[in-house]
C-alpha cells in the first residue's frame, strides 16, 4: 500500500476521533480514584530513535553505528531515515500519564484523539512516575478479560485470514496462521486480519455471563453491584471487581482466582469419590466445582469427537456415549459403571472436562496487578466502536454492531483492500455489507470507519 494512502487514512481517522471526543466528552468515563490511575495512549504516530552504539562484525572489528537522531512517523520505523542504520527503536505508546480531573482527561482526548485509550486497574500514589517502584502501588481492581480470540469459535475459520509476509510467496489461508510456518515457503512471518461477527460475539457474551454468574457471584459471593461490565470495543468484554476487599489481593492470589475460574489444577481424586467401589460424582447442589462437575463431564462426553487425546477410555466414551449421558442427566447424576471405565479414568476425565468447561478468561490480565485496561467511553482504534459500559441486565440485549457505533449516517467512499484476502461479510446496524474485493464502494460512515480502522480500506 503506498505510504500516501496510509498517511491519508491515519490523518482522517484521527480527525474523526477528534470530532467524536469533542462532541461526546461527557460520555467518556472518569474512573473512580481518577487521580491515582496511570493513563496510556496508543497514538497514530510512532516515535523513533536511532541509538548510537558499537557493533562487532564477524571478523571481530568494532564500528560505531547510529546517529542519535529521533523523530515521528505514521508507520513503524526500523531503519533510520537519516543514516540508514538498522535497529531503530520505535513506539506508538505514551505511558505514565496522569489527570487530576475528568475535564482535564476529556480535554486531552479531544486534543490528541488517540488510536486507543487505557488506564490502570491499579491505584498509585504517584501514577506519573516512570518506574513501578516510584509509582507506589496501593491496590488494584480485579479484572477479567473475555475475548473471542481465546474461544476458538468455529466462525473464526470463516472470516479470519492470513497472508505469508514473504513478498515472493504471499500464500493466503483462513483462520489462524500455521504454527509450523507457511506451507509453501516455511517463513514464520504472517500478515493477519481478524474480524468479528454475531457468532463469535455471542460466544464471548455467553462466556462473560458464565464468569459473572457462576464464578464471581455464586462461587466467590461477590455482590453484583460491585461488578462493572463493559464491551471492549472489539472482540470481547471486561469484568472489573470494584469491591475494595479485592484491591489488596497480590499477584499470587489473583493467579489462584484465575485458575479456579478456568478449572486448572482440579484434583480428580478429591471430587470423584467411590461408594462400595463405584465411582461417584458430586450432586449438582454441591458448592463450587463439585456442583458443576457433572455438567462439565456431560458436555465433555457429548462433544468427545472434538477431543484430540489418545487415552484408552476415549473409545469407551464414544461407544457408550448415549448411556453415559442418560446417567449424568439424572438427579443425582451417576457415572455409568457399565462403560468399563474405572475410578482412575473418571478422575482423569473430570480434570480434563473441568478445563474445557471453565470460564475462558485471559489469565495474564487477571494476575497482573499493573495491567492497563481500556477506558469506558473511548473509541477502539481497530473498529471505530465505542468501549461501552454495561450491567448484568443490559448486556443480555446488547448488540456491539448496533449499540456501540460512534459516528453518523453520512456516506463515505472508500477503496476496499480485498485483493489477496477478501473482505468478508460484516454487519453494521441492520445492514450486511460485503464481501468486498479490490473495489471502490460508498458506505455509511460507521461501516466505512470499521474497514478503515481494520486496515481493510483506504480513502478513495
Amino acid at each position: 500500500m503506498p505510504n500516501r494512502d496510509v498517511t491519508k487514512r491515519q490523518k482522517f481517522l484521527q480527525l474523526m476521533f477528534h470530532q467524536y471526543y469533542k462532541e461526546n466528552a461527557n460520555t467518556v468515563d472518569a474512573p473512580d480514584r481518577l487521580n491515582m490511575r496511570e493513563f496510556a495512549f496508543e497514538t497514530w504516530e510512532y516515535t523513533w530513535r536511532c541509538t548510537q552504539r558499537t557493533e562487532t562484525d564477524e571478523n571481530g572489528h568494532s564500528r560505531r553505528v547510529g546517529c542519535g537522531s529521533r523523530g515521528t512517523s505514521l508507520q513503524r520505523v526500523s531503519t533510520c531515515p537519516k543514516c540508514g542504520a538498522r535497529g531503530v527503536t520505535s513506539t506508538n505508546w505514551l505511558r505514565h500519564l496522569g489527570f487530576r480531573t475528568a475535564d482535564a482527561l476529556r480535554r486531552e482526548l479531544a486534543s490528541r484523539a488517540p488510536h486507543s485509550v487505557y488506564h490502570s486497574a491499579a491505584f498509585y500514589r504517584v501514577p506519573v512516575a516512570r518506574s513501578m517502584y516510584e509509582k507506589q502501588w496501593t491496590g488494584a481492581e480485579l479484572v477479567f478479560d473475555i475475548d473471542a480470540d481465546h474461544l476458538d469459535s468455529p466462525c473464526t475459520h470463516d472470516h479470519d485470514g492470513w497472508i505469508c509476509a514473504n513478498p515472493e510467496c504471499q500464500r493466503t489461508g483462513r483462520g489462524d496462521p500455521p504454527e509450523m510456518g507457511c506451507p509453501s515457503c516455511g517463513r514464520m512471518d504472517f500478515i493477519t486480519r481478524k474480524w468479528l461477527c454475531d457468532r463469535c460475539m455471542d460466544d464471548a457474551k455467553r462466556h462473560t455471563l458464565k464468569v459473572f454468574d457462576e464464578f464471581l457471584v455464586n462461587d466467590f459471593g461477590i455482590d453484583s453491584d460491585s461488578l462493572q461490565l463493559n464491551y471492549s470495543g472489539h472482540r470481547g468484554y471486561h469484568i472489573r471487581v470494584r469491591d475494595p476487599r479485592a484491591f489488596a489481593i497480590d499477584s499470587t492470589g489473583r493467579v489462584e482466582i484465575a485458575q479456579a475460574i478456568v478449572g486448572a489444577g482440579l484434583d480428580g481424586a478429591r471430587v470423584i469419590g467411590t461408594l462400595a467401589g463405584i465411582p461417584r460424582v458430586p450432586p449438582r447442589n454441591a458448592a463450587g466445582w463439585g456442583g458443576r462437575l457433572a455438567d462439565a463431564i456431560l458436555d465433555f462426553v457429548r462433544d468427545i469427537d472434538s477431543y484430540e487425546g489418545s487415552q484408552r477410555w476415549m473409545a469407551r466414551l464414544k461407544q457408550h456415549r448415549e448411556r453415559i449421558v442418560r446417567e449424568l442427566l439424572k438427579e443425582p447424576p451417576n457415572l455409568w459403571r457399565g462403560a468399563g471405565i474405572g475410578v482412575k479414568s473418571w478422575r482423569e476425565i473430570a480434570e480434563i472436562a473441568a478445563t474445557r468447561y471453565g470460564g475462558k478468561i485471559d489469565i495474564p490480565v487477571t494476575h497482573d496487578v499493573h495491567r492497563v485496561i481500556r477506558l469506558i467511553g473511548s473509541i477502539h482504534g481497530k473498529t471505530g466502536f465505542v468501549v461501552a459500559e454495561l450491567n448484568r441486565e443490559s448486556i443480555e440485549a446488547f448488540d456491539p454492531f448496533g449499540n456501540a457505533l460512534a459516528f453518523d449516517d453520512s456516506v463515505l467512499r472508500v477503496h476496499t483492500l480485498g485483493g489477496l484476502l477478501e473482505v468478508p461479510r460484516f454487519r453494521i446496524g441492520d445492514e450486511i455489507y460485503g464481501p468486498f474485493g479490490d473495489e471502490v464502494v460508498d458506505l455509511p460512515m460507521n461501516a466505512a470507519m470499521f474497514l478503515l480502522c481494520k486496515g481493510a480500506a483506504v480513502l478513495e
